[in-house]
């Protein structure tokens, strides 16, 4: 016959003298779960601090690995869809200063008109105003005319996987750091700042 614990009682309650099976029967104290916030808490701050070591990099390589990130996407988007992708690129003013920073964002052609693309894809992206963006156009270098309403794409990519040929340099203002030079040529390909090396150079 299994034993009955005693009880006793106690200010009017009934107390269960027979030990139960263990502390942890009875939950986690207040002290215990904020150690485990805590924790959590130092080690979410490690890991935050690694990812800003890693990318503590100069700005035009986050700038240039960003807008690597981007033209693989739209071209892969452009193939997909079936449309017609635009990379417009422009200088903009910085609020509360003289100095302008470079923005680029992308549209899709559809009748014959340019539209902006779906919020959930790719939204404008402005690089900080010490990054210098040089564009080379089909050979010739761009000059921004900022007297045209409506500036032209300086990279289109179609359907069949083709695109301008387009070579963009990115360097800080001023400084003598290394440049980050990405180009895409007319058969569409990308080349430049990682994407594992360009897939090792397609072997």
């Amino acid at each position: 016959m299994a034993a009955v614990g005693k009880s006793r009682i106690t200010d009017g309650r009934i107390v269960n003298s027979q030990r139960g099976p263990g502390r942890f029967s009875q939950g986690f104290t207040l002290i215990e779960i904020l150690a485990v916030v805590i924790i959590i808490g130092l080690i979410s701050s490690i890991v935050a601090l690694a990812l800003d070591d890693r990318g503590s990099e100069d700005g035009p390589t986050k700038e240039a690995a960003s807008l690597r990130q981007a033209l693989d996407f739209v071209s892969e988007m452009a193939t997909l869809n079936g449309e017609i992708v635009g990379m417009f690129v422009e200088p903009k003013a910085v609020e509360g200063s003289l100095a302008s920073q470079w923005c680029y964002h992308w549209q899709r052609n559809r009748n014959q008109q340019w539209e902006d693309l779906p919020k959930d894809t790719l939204s404008e992206r402005c690089m900080s105003e010490t990054i210098q963006m040089d564009l080379v156009v089909e050979g010739k270098l761009l000059a921004y005319d900022p007297n045209l309403e409506k500036q032209p794409p300086v990279l289109v990519w179609s359907p069949s996987g083709e695109a301008t040929g387009l070579e963009i340099t990115l360097y800080e203002k001023g400084k003598d750091t290394e440049k980050k030079v990405i180009t895409v040529d007319m058969m569409g390909a990308i080349h430049g700042p990682e994407k594992e090396e360009d897939e090792r150079d397609k072997h």
